[in-house]
């Protein structure tokens, strides 16, 4: 019998030919990954200048919400560069093995991330110079003075880490762990802070986001790295491989513990929001469980934030890599929700708005512009295009 044409093994040119075909997919694929961020921050840089040159008209904010989707990005991106450094920096103090290959690269992106979000906050400003200008202009009684002072030494410190560790020099790169980890703390409480001063806003008054902000920084930067081991080993074969997937087991399980304790955290603000007897806190609360912030709160930061990365993580028992990636992926879109939500609830509630009867009539209004929108899509398109050119210019092993 002879054998059908469609079982026949495929010549040498057929498969030359698939073989330049399947290149240049990949090829294509890759240029598609430079070609689009590079669009999405050049349509970021345009909005940014708009806003600039506009000022509030550009902007959703008004004078019941004067913090929006700038500032909510702002603190979202270096909350996670902190959360990097303070991974980086145990890692390295702790020598925590399973972690080394991805403490480095930890480092460059906390960079990267933080300098996005400086330029975020510079474009929510209306005038980048005044972020340089307010160095110059100390009031050591302003909380945000301190934040912007301590991230912009923070800044400093992390770059001076990542030439030490370029340069080989460990004894001083073991100082400078110590000092980031100080800094990287100092700096994340101190922003909790600037929302646990302000009086005039109950749902933000009193020592909860400092440390709430804490551990989610952790959280953040364990769902970032988790990513990044699980595409570093889907690109390097062998013994890099095998210490990539080592590390984002390593991750993944701590992202779980992390997981838990801000769920935790979030249960007993919302009971002691509802029960505390502050009507503002109280309405607040309500703005997020059954008010306008209802969805985001409930699909985008409980339940894409925290329930489905546990159930994720524990489904694959930190040993399918790819449930790893779909939980740190799920937990990074929560948290872009909850640093949201965070922001506006405590400014959706206006200060003579007591009453709780009239909630759902007293919420102020916020709806985030398109330019607004682009200029956070341009900060994370800086963020991959940043880190990209960093991993092919530096020695990060």
């Amino acid at each position: 019998m002879s054998t059908p044409v469609s079982k026949l093994p495929a010549t040498r040119p057929e498969q030359e030919l698939e073989y330049k075909k399947v290149q240049k997919y990949r090829s294509l694929i890759e240029l598609s990954t430079w070609l689009v961020p590079a669009l999405l921050l050049f349509l970021g840089i345009i909005a940014g200048l708009h806003i600039v040159a506009a000022g509030e008209e550009a902007l959703g904010t008004s004078d019941l919400v004067p913090w929006g989707l700038l500032i909510a990005a702002y603190v979202l991106l270096a909350v996670t560069c902190s959360g990097l450094c303070m991974i980086s920096s145990l890692g390295h103090i702790l020598h925590i093995r399973k972690m080394e290959i991805v403490l480095q690269r930890a480092i460059l992106l906390a960079i990267i991330i933080l300098i996005a979000g400086f330029a975020t906050l510079a474009t929510e400003l209306g005038h980048p110079l005044r972020l340089i200008y307010v160095l110059f202009s100390p009031n050591f009684t302003s909380g945000i003075w301190w934040m912007g002072t301590i991230y912009g030494i923070y800044l400093v410190a992390l770059i001076v880490e990542l030439y030490i560790q370029q340069t080989g020099k460990h004894n001083l790169a073991r100082i400078m762990y110590i000092i980031t980890l100080i800094l990287a703390v100092a700096a994340t409480s101190n922003l909790g802070s600037v929302f646990g001063l302000i009086n005039a806003r109950p749902f933000w008054s009193g020592p909860y986001w400092s440390i709430y902000i804490l551990i989610t920084a952790i959280m953040s930067g364990l769902a970032v790295v988790t990513v990044l081991a699980w595409l570093m080993q889907r690109k390097e074969r062998g013994y890099r491989g095998d210490a990539f997937r080592s590390s984002l087991k390593t991750t993944s399980k701590g992202l779980a513990i992390l997981l838990v304790l801000t769920g935790v955290l979030t249960f007993w603000k919302i009971t002691t929001s509802l029960y505390g007897g502050i009507p503002a806190k109280e309405l607040a609360t309500l703005a997020l469980l059954k008010g306008p912030l209802a969805v985001p709160f409930w699909l985008f930061e409980i339940g894409l934030g925290i329930v489905v990365p546990l159930v994720l993580i524990i489904a694959g028992r930190s040993e399918r890599l790819n449930y790893n990636l779909l939980a740190a992926l799920s937990s990074l879109v929560g948290i872009v929700f909850m640093r949201y939500n965070m922001v506006i609830a405590g400014q959706l509630v206006p200060a003579g708005n007591l009453d709780v009867q009239q909630a759902f009539e007293g919420f102020a209004n916020y709806l985030p512009s398109s330019s607004e929108i682009l200029v956070v899509i341009g900060a994370i398109s800086f963020i991959i295009l940043a880190y990209r050119i960093g991993e092919y210019f530096l020695k990060l092993d």
